[in-house]
């Protein structure tokens, strides 16, 4: 019974992928095959949460400085060219919607088949992206590995593969050309850390942190525009899920953004007033003294 369960869903998304996938870009690797993508997102779940904290148990913490500012480097450099190259022929075309932009495969424009090509390099760098985690691992970061990093990076090669087979320059452009915008400001702090500019750039973390929410505070307006009017005809059940998954992201770095400032500023104010009162107490402790001594005298 199981193994006829397993073999139905085997096949109908085989049929899926076959009947709806996206022909324009069927050739381009890693894309139109679900189990190739679920065998990476695999392969990083296995190492980041057991084998790679295994294997660094016993040993020394590996020094990557010079390695994660190339990283940082690259990363800069590809999400801007992706994301100015993606905006031209995207959003900054009349012939684009803001508002409800249609799935067409038959599409081949030549405008098109270069925000095809853009979207393919935005889907090889959530590859890239998912080096962050292994590096945490092999630095013995562990307590970085949090729910929210390793969700966000899943997800996202998962996420954006289905968008590459089925829904490639349609409504969901702009959540990769949001996050490749938030991409290059987030890795060039990053790399400005890492050579020493931290004391002059610390406010970017809170302000990133902002951007992220501005991001996903956006994305979810942007899919209840085409629940809630949908003249283009784009699928309700995905503007749904990318409703909800914004949402989702949205409380998860509240949540985050709560704890690692706001909470964390208070607490560090009451300490300040704490010691504050210390120190007062600690004045007026040796005038007591000293009046006391001249009554007495």
């Amino acid at each position: 019974m199981r193994h006829n369960i397993i073999v139905h869903l085997y096949c109908l998304i085989r049929d899926l992928y076959a009947e709806h996938g996206d022909p324009r870009v069927a050739h381009m690797p890693l894309v139109g095959n679900l189990w190739i993508v679920l065998a990476f997102v695999g392969l990083y779940l296995a190492f980041v949460l057991h084998y790679g904290p295994k294997w660094m148990e016993h040993r020394k913490p590996f020094e990557l400085k010079t390695v994660m500012q190339v990283y940082n480097v690259v990363q800069v450099v590809a999400n801007s060219i992706i994301f100015l190259y993606g905006l031209t022929y995207t959003y900054l075309q009349p012939s684009f919607s803001w508002t409800c932009q249609p799935v067409d495969h038959s599409d081949t424009s030549p405008r098109m088949m270069r925000v095809l090509h853009a979207s393919y390099g935005y889907y090889m760098l959530k590859y890239l992206d998912l080096l962050d985690t292994v590096f945490i691992v092999l630095r013995k970061k562990n307590s970085q590995v949090s729910f929210l990093h390793v969700y966000h990076h899943g997800g996202m090669v998962f996420g954006v593969s289905i968008y590459m087979t089925f829904l490639c320059g349609s409504h969901c452009t702009m959540l990769g050309i949001i996050n490749l915008l938030v991409h290059s400001v987030m890795y060039a702090y990053y790399y400005a850390a890492s050579v020493g500019a931290l004391q002059h750039i610390l406010w970017w973390k809170q302000r990133i942190t902002q951007l992220q929410l501005l991001q996903f505070g956006y994305l979810t307006l942007h899919f209840l525009l085409v629940i809630v009017r949908n003249p283009c005809h784009f699928p309700a059940f995905i503007a749904f899920i990318g409703f909800i998954q914004n949402i989702f992201m949205f409380s998860m770095f509240l949540d985050f953004y709560y704890k690692a400032y706001i909470r964390k500023q208070r607490k560090e104010q009451q300490q300040q007033q704490q010691q504050q009162q210390q120190q007062q107490q600690q004045q007026k402790e040796p005038e007591k003294t000293a009046e006391s001594g001249l009554k007495l005298s």
